[in-house]
């Protein structure tokens, strides 16, 4: 059975994206294999889930084909004092009788981060 391994995202300013996953999620930064490209791997409970490539692009992520990335579950109080704490817009929502909120994030360079939480 297939499972998801990692997101890997573009970014601009690895050090903003960087601090800003860190206050969400909690990431941590570690071991990244010696690429050719810039990088930075970011790991949840030891698992390098983003992987994170520096690029030179002039415009912020467009809306496209991958429109979020979804982190599960944590405690409701917790999910929205990390989401304050990153300083960037949110908004509240919630999955239609599953008993789960969601807390989605609009952090930098347009990306967007939904933090879900068992009601």
């Amino acid at each position: 059975m297939p499972n998801l391994d990692h997101v890997n995202i573009h970014t601009r300013d690895a050090a903003v994206m960087i601090d800003f996953l860190t206050t969400l999620l909690g990431v941590e930064e570690g071991y990244r294999p010696p690429f050719g490209m810039p990088g930075h791997w970011l790991y949840l409970e030891g698992h390098p889930a983003i992987h994170l490539n520096v690029v030179e692009r002039d415009d912020d992520f467009p809306q496209g084909m991958l429109n979020h990335a979804a982190f599960a579950f944590f405690d409701r109080d917790d999910a929205i004092s990390r989401a304050k704490a990153t300083g960037y817009r949110l908004e509240h929502d919630e999955i239609p009788g599953a008993g789960i909120g969601q807390i989605f994030v609009y952090g930098p360079e347009g990306i967007r981060i939904e933090l879900q939480y068992r009601q």
